[in-house]
């Protein structure tokens, strides 16, 4: 009797064994870790990038993209999944807990991707791309309002923001302008950065932010602060550039954007390095490099601002 048990032992630790096994990184990481506090409970990074949350958040799948709401209860990303869709992921607080990565609500049909949060936490901007897109085949810009406790269905602002080109990565500031990037004609190359102004109930007529923004180089993945004092962005193939697409900062001061400053090979690497966010509360800068999603202190990019315009 006793060797049966101990058998029967021997055989339900091998089942359970396996099961952990096959689990994906994260959820065996997840499984045995509680992540209590702010940002996912993650050790703070310093003036050297590092990657966040390896395992659960950046994994060995493509990450892109990271926003954080501004009571920092909830998180979203983007991840690819295994057939090469791009779906937005979600993480929430409760109890000073987080709960497991999931797909979104309000993603995974689709492809989507690119979400912010606005400066005061009501409404969440995505991009999708729907086979029966209503204003056209390629990436339309969406928004949902915040009741509380969720996001409300998605709303297609439609024209004159949404067109029949490409409108992605937006970023709202206190004032009501959305700045995004898109392949429209007109531009000066094949991707610009453009805002378009919320009044009286619906966007004004995107306006292309032009040079020494938008240049022949190509522009996109534009983050503003909430005061437009400064913005971030990622260039393609810039003369002063260490990889294939580099982040850079300008100010914003009487009327004019300053020639941009690339962030320097601190944060720029020999690949490609976009998607930029800062923290609501200026604590963090967040960015992707090579299919992971990278943090670092803030200060990096304010120690660049005072010598901007000298």
């Amino acid at each position: 009797m006793w060797i049966l048990n101990k058998e029967l032992v021997v055989t339900i630790y091998s089942i359970i064994w396996l099961f952990f096994s096959s689990l994906p990184a994260q959820d065996k990481i997840l499984d045995s870790t509680i992540l209590k506090g702010p940002y996912l409970g993650q050790k703070p990074p310093g003036m050297t990038p590092e990657i966040f949350a390896p395992g659960i958040v950046s994994t060995d799948r493509v990450e892109l993209n990271a926003v954080f709401s501004k009571d920092g209860h909830l998180f979203y990303f983007t991840r690819r999944d295994d057939n090469g869709l791009y779906q937005i992921w979600e993480m929430r607080m409760e109890d000073n807990s987080w709960s497991k990565p999931r797909v979104a609500p309000f993603s995974g049909v689709y492809e989507e991707a690119d979400p912010f949060i606005s400066p005061d936490g009501r409404f969440l901007f995505y991009i999708t791309k729907k086979p029966e897109k209503t204003y056209g085949p390629p990436h339309d810009i969406l928004i949902m309002e915040w009741d509380g406790d969720y996001w409300s269905d998605p709303m297609n602002p439609g024209p004159p923001l949404n067109t029949e080109y490409n409108e992605i990565f937006p970023c709202l500031t206190n004032s009501g302008t959305l700045y995004f990037n898109s392949n429209m004609p007109g531009g000066f190359g094949d991707r610009d950065i453009y805002k378009s102004i919320w009044k009286n109930g619906k966007f004004s007529k995107p306006e292309i932010v032009g040079p020494p923004i938008s240049t022949e180089y190509n522009e996109g993945d534009v983050f503003v602060s909430p005061d437009e004092s400064f913005m971030i962005f990622t260039s393609v193939d810039r003369p002063d550039g260490f990889g294939s697409g580099d982040l850079y900062i300008s100010t914003y001061k009487d009327e004019t954007w300053s020639m941009p400053v690339n962030l320097g090979e601190k944060v720029n690497s020999s690949g490609y390095d976009y998607g930029p966010w800062m923290s609501h509360d200026r604590r963090y800068f967040f960015y992707t490099r090579n299919n992971d999603i990278y943090w670092v202190d803030a200060k990096i990019v304010g120690d660049l601002k005072p010598n901007i315009r000298k």
